[in-house]
């Protein structure tokens, strides 16, 4: 069970750094995005689900996939603590 909890313990804080990106340094993400080439960014290969309106990302697109994100991150973290605390 250790092991199950420590593996949810680090993939909810990686989904937290990620998030912060996400949330913190958008124009990272816009600038990547909205380049003239039309390959994969980076920073968005791992398939989030954020779509160009119009061919453009915002800034509040990005925003609130990071929020997501850290919900997300969040209940991982809140079941990886209660999991450490029933034992």
């Amino acid at each position: 069970m250790t092991i199950v909890t420590a593996a949810t313990l680090l993939f909810g804080s990686l989904i937290a750094l990620v998030a912060a990106i996400y949330c913190f340094k958008p124009d990272l993400i816009i600038r990547q995005a909205n380049q003239t080439n039309r390959r994969a960014p980076v920073l968005l290969l791992f398939a989030l689900p954020i779509r160009p309106r119009g061919g453009q990302l915002t800034i509040r697109q990005v925003r609130s996939t990071g929020l997501g994100l850290f919900l997300l991150s969040a209940w991982f973290l809140l079941v990886a603590i209660a999991s450490l605390i029933r034992f």
